[in-house]
C-alpha cells in the first residue's frame, strides 16, 4: 500500500485507502511505516546510452526516428522534385512549379538540420546546468 511520509514525526497519510470514500480521501495511518518511498528522476542522474529509464535517451531516441523518416522523406521529394524538372520540358509554368517543390523540400531538411542542432545545445546547455561548470 502506498503512502505518502509527512515530515512531520508520527503521521503518514495513505493515498489509496480502502475505506468508504474516494481514492482522493486522505487518510491518516497513524505512525511511521516502514515502506521508504523514492522518487526517481526523469531526467535521470546517469543518462548514458545504457540508461533505458532516462528521460533525455527516450526524447533523443524520439527525434533519431523522426530525423531518419525525415531524411527518406527529403530523399524521396529530391527525386521526385528531379523528375518533375524533366518533365517540364522547359514550360515555366511547370520549372516555377517545380522550384517551388524544390524551395520545400530544402526547407524541410533544414528544419530537421535545426531540430538536431537546438536538441544537442539544449542537452549540452542542460548537462552543464547539471554538473555546475
Amino acid at each position: 500500500m502506498p503512502s505518502l511520509v509527512s515530515a512531520q514525526e508520527g503521521d503518514s497519510w495513505d493515498f489509496f485507502s480502502s475505506g468508504g470514500g474516494s481514492e482522493y480521501d486522505y487518510v491518516s495511518t497513524g505512525g511511521n511505516t516502514s515502506q521508504n518511498v523514492s522518487l526517481i528522476n526523469p531526467l535521470g542522474t546517469s543518462c548514458n546510452p545504457a540508461n533505458t529509464d532516462c528521460l533525455g535517451n527516450f526524447l533523443r531516441s524520439i527525434l533519431a526516428f523522426v530525423i531518419r523518416i525525415g531524411t527518406v522523406v527529403v530523399i524521396l521529394m529530391l527525386v521526385y522534385v528531379g523528375y518533375k524538372f524533366v518533365t517540364a520540358r522547359g514550360e515555366p509554368v511547370e520549372i516555377t512549379k517545380a522550384r517551388t517543390m524544390f524551395l520545400w523540400t530544402v526547407v524541410g531538411a533544414l528544419i530537421l538540420l535545426g531540430a538536431q542542432v537546438i536538441a544537442v545545445g539544449i542537452t549540452a546547455t542542460v548537462q552543464s546546468l547539471g554538473t555546475g561548470s
